[in-house]
């Protein structure tokens, strides 16, 4: 389907503001979790959402290599957000935990994210709460898609 060249400028327009607003609501978490930057907030999510994960699914679960992983996490481990330790039927596979500074950064973000997401579908009826769903899962996938 052809698109405007208004409508081209209007989503970029659109995505930018989006994309500011979401990476200041990070921040924001990442300040009131102790001071965390936003990689470091993703994988303590991810953890949190994961529970007790070996080091491999966190790199698979955000798409990054083991290497930049093992370096966030030992900051993570050393501010004492996160636990390491080795599996007992194969020293190989690190898994890692949420201590209890972990799970209150965890609970805090979790809670921003709760009332970002009641801020924005209150704008909504239940069916176009549905549709805008929808549609934030399309366009994540058209953009992730490899064209």
């Amino acid at each position: 389907m052809p698109v405007k060249e208004e409508n081209k400028v209007r989503f970029i327009s659109a995505m930018f503001e989006l994309v500011r607003t979401i990476k200041n609501e990070s921040e924001i978490s990442g300040k009131l979790c102790g001071g965390l930057n936003e990689k470091e907030l993703f994988i303590i999510l991810f953890v949190g959402q994961n529970k007790n994960v070996k080091m491999s699914d966190i790199a698979d679960g955000l798409e990054a290599p083991l290497s930049t992983l093992t370096s966030i996490v030992d900051k993570l481990v050393e501010k004492k957000y996160l636990l390491r330790d080795h599996s007992v039927e194969d020293r190989r596979i690190v898994n890692v935990s949420l201590t209890p500074n972990g799970k209150k950064a965890y609970k805090i973000s979790l809670d921003r994210k709760q009332i970002m997401a009641e801020k924005v579908l209150t704008q909504f009826n239940e069916k176009e709460q549905d549709t805008f769903i929808e549609h934030l899962n399309k366009l994540a996938a058209s953009i992730s898609s490899k064209k």
